[in-house]
């Protein structure tokens, strides 16, 4: 049975456009300026830092990663036998939002990546009779408490609206 319908497309789509806005508002509720654009189908999100350049950010959610205790990180797009995901993106950092998407690890692309690579971390493929991506598995434990690595806490709009009108009233 085939899992990318194009409604499926479309669903998984929406939900992850959802999820990249729900961490740019994260940033902007740090006082961070935050530019959001839309190019090639996808969100890109970057983030001033104060004294860097604009940092990129690549959003993926792990829907059944609170199930499994597991985060998966793609590595490899094996119909077209290349990197892929975490491999090849050009951010400088990666958010993996956790399960029902209320919370999220960020951290910076080569960290991650250096992770992956020092960790022996078992590869699976996902399954169904289009899927077509290989990845690691990482326990979430693996990553919560290590330098670097932050777990946040993700805003819905209605919590950041919420909160920016508590931040107005207060200065009033």
């Amino acid at each position: 049975m085939c899992q990318n319908t194009p409604e499926q497309f479309t669903t998984q789509l929406r939900e992850g456009q959802y999820n990249e806005l729900r961490v740019a508002l994260y940033f902007m509720l740090q006082g961070y300026h935050v530019k959001i654009g839309f190019t090639n189908q996808s969100y890109d999100i970057s983030v001033l830092f104060p004294n860097t350049s604009a940092q990129s950010v690549e959003v993926k959610w792990d829907k059944t990663s609170a199930q499994t205790g597991n985060l998966f990180f793609e590595i490899e797009n094996t119909r077209q036998q290349r990197p892929s995901g975490i491999e090849q993106t050009g951010a400088d950092l990666w958010c993996h939002v956790i399960g029902d998407g209320r919370s999220a690890i960020i951290a910076p692309v080569t960290l991650i990546r250096n992770i992956l690579n020092g960790g022996n971390y078992r590869i699976v493929s996902t399954r169904g009779a289009d899927s077509n991506s290989r990845g690691k598995l990482v326990p979430i434990s693996d990553m919560r408490n290590r330098q670097g690595i932050d777990l946040i806490e993700l805003p819905t709009v209605e919590d950041f609206f919420g909160m920016l009108f508590r931040k107005a009233n207060s200065a009033a």
